[in-house]
């Protein structure tokens, strides 16, 4: 249950401009395998895989289960890599105290019609077990931004990487262990 909070506090407190990878590199093709690109016929948003049957992503992402799809096992999203997974969307779950107008709470769980099928390309990210310290050193991939403009004709097609330090002090570890 803390994870969930961890993330949902995360959620809360992301700054402007989090959807950005500033000075990404492209990650060594298939290493995220936990990574999914949320689809409504093009790529919307990204996600991670958190159990076999989990996604978590952002709920401005939210759209009919119906209409979703979730592509996992992807690096490339202009390139059938045959490695990629297309998983039906069985149901949404937004915050309850998601508010479109602020982003506030902005996360949601995607429950997947089927369990996914673990490959080498496919797996559950490691979730972790305890807090980690400030300073820890960790990758945040996805396709995003890799300017501080906004100017999207520099999205990635590839996924992108970008090693950091965590920067999340013991208050907001413990708050979200409650």
């Amino acid at each position: 249950m803390w994870l969930v909070l961890l993330f949902l506090g995360v959620a809360a407190a992301a700054p402007p401009g989090a959807d950005r990878i500033i000075g990404g590199y492209e990650c060594r093709p298939h290493s995220q395998p936990w990574l999914a690109s949320i689809n409504l016929g093009y790529h919307s948003c990204g996600g991670a895989l958190i159990a076999d049957q989990w996604v978590v992503s952002a709920a401005h992402c939210a759209y009919y289960a119906q209409a979703m799809l979730v592509i996992l096992g992807e690096h490339n999203l202009q390139v059938f890599e045959h490695t990629e997974h297309l998983m039906h969307v069985e149901t949404v779950v937004t915050h309850p105290n998601y508010n479109e107008e602020t982003l506030d709470y902005d996360i949601m769980l995607v429950k997947l019609a089927q369990p996914v099928q673990r490959d080498a390309n496919v797996q559950p990210v490691a979730l972790p077990t305890a807090c980690a310290m400030a300073g820890t050193s960790c990758v945040m991939s996805g396709w995003g931004n890799t300017l501080s403009n906004g100017i999207l004709s520099c999205f990635p097609f590839a996924n992108l990487c970008l090693q950091l330090g965590v920067s999340l002090g013991p208050c907001l570890c413990l708050a979200a262990s409650l």
